[in-house]
């Protein structure tokens, strides 16, 4: 009984160890495309691809990652929503 117990105390901790090194991993950068030859469909998906960046972004972050590191991942962020945006709103002044 008490092997199955250590069995299972130290699988379980596996497990969760996987998970926090899955969220304490940089997510990569979605594709955004052109506002200028984008459909509506490509731009639905994209904003559905930067906000899933952005809240694996603020996980990342909350991982406790280093002063010059969390800055530049901070800034890559909204450089990332920033030129979604941009994007955005060159699609919606074609339209």
């Amino acid at each position: 009984m008490r092997n199955t117990l250590l069995t299972f105390t130290l699988l379980a901790g596996m497990t969760m160890t996987g998970s926090v090194f899955a969220a304490c991993s940089q997510p990569a950068n979605p594709e955004i495309p052109s506002g200028d030859s984008a459909s509506g469909a490509d731009m639905l998906k994209a904003k559905k691809a930067v906000e899933a960046y952005v809240a694996d972004m603020e996980k990342y972050l909350s991982c406790g990652i280093a002063g010059n590191e969390q800055k530049r991942a901070e800034e890559e962020m909204k450089s990332i929503a920033d030129r979604y945006n941009q994007e955005l709103r060159t699609y919606k002044a074609k339209s």
